[in-house]
């Protein structure tokens, strides 16, 4: 027990500190490497929340499809995806908690984080409503802008059959639908910061966002192949787990084979049940990999933005 006056031992990070100053691309990685490897518990104990909730909303929704027609599923199609946008909207800050603090040398529990998360959860969830609508609502129109007057017009001339498709839109739709992509990966990497900002900074919802474009100014370049080549590493070894699944499946089949296992046999379905559990465990695994590993970035590359704009930042006048 401490004594009174005196507080309470800091649990510190076995991670080395970061270099001084602004890091270099290949450190960046190696400090995300070491951060994954050192805090990887309590990493993949955060990001199982928002795993576990989109596993159970796929079991879900293949259980009401299963039971449900087409017109009772559309009485109440949109409470799974609300559910969802609020288990996000808890879970973002509290990885970002914890991986920024990782990155600042000290190690928090799974309370803590949520805790945080919790604390300022209307002002979290209000920043991804804002996030959602900056990427939503400008290709929605635009997508409105040329699908409604195409389809007002083809529907007056009466030339709406498939036998008369207009072929000169499909090169007017791959141009959407590459500016969508284009859009969409701009708008991510403008706000990539927003969750961090929010949470370290203790900022609203806009100003995180106008943080966000701030710090990531002249830095999309970085960030993007920062993040793709976390993403890379991460799906790389989905493929090895993939792989060896597949390699273990075929050994089974194999000795299913020989020891003249029938389908329908009671052998058979649970040959078949345990081949299910180990995709959904790797496919569960490996994003719980994804969701951590991204959120370690966001907070390497957070800090990594701060250094670069204060060094660049004019000095006050005296």
């Amino acid at each position: 027990m401490n004594q009174p006056g005196i507080p309470a031992p800091m649990y510190v990070s076995a991670v080395p500190p970061a270099p001084p100053g602004a890091l270099t691309f290949g450190q960046i990685l190696d400090r995300i490497f070491h951060l994954m490897r050192t805090h990887l518990k309590l990493f993949i104990g955060i990001a199982s929340v928002p795993a576990v909730a989109v596993l159970l909303f796929t079991a879900a929704m293949m259980s009401f499809v299963a039971k449900m027609t087409w017109e009772q599923m559309a009485g109440n199609p949109t409470l799974p995806p609300v559910l969802l946008l609020l288990v996000y909207a808890l879970y973002l800050p509290a990885a970002i908690h914890a991986a920024v603090r990782a990155d600042l040398g000290v190690a928090v529990t799974f309370r803590e984080a949520y805790r945080v998360a919790w604390s300022r959860f209307g002002r979290y969830l209000w920043l991804m409503i804002l996030w959602t609508l900056y990427l939503v609502v400008p290709i929605a129109v635009v997508v409105a802008a040329i699908g409604i007057p195409t389809a007002l017009m083809f529907h007056a001339a009466g030339t709406a059959s498939s036998s008369s498709f207009p072929f000169f839109l499909i090169p007017i739709i791959v141009l959407l639908y590459l500016g969508i992509i284009v859009y969409s990966i701009l708008i991510t990497l403008r706000f990539a910061l927003a969750y961090p900002a929010c949470v370290e900074e203790n900022l609203t919802a806009w100003a995180a966002l106008r943080r966000s474009a701030q710090l990531t100014r002249g830095a999309w370049g970085r960030i993007f192949l920062a993040i793709l080549v976390v993403y890379a590493a991460v799906y790389a070894v989905q493929i090895v787990c993939m792989l060896v699944l597949g390699l273990v499946a075929s050994l089974v089949a194999l000795g299913a084979m020989m020891a003249h296992v029938t389908a329908g046999s009671p052998a058979f379905f649970i040959l078949v049940g345990l081949g299910v559990l180990g995709y959904v465990l790797t496919i569960v695994v490996t994003a719980l990999l994804v969701y951590s590993a991204l959120t370690t970035a966001l907070a390497v590359l957070y800090h990594d933005q701060r250094l670069r704009k204060a060094s660049t930042s004019p000095a006050p006048a005296a």
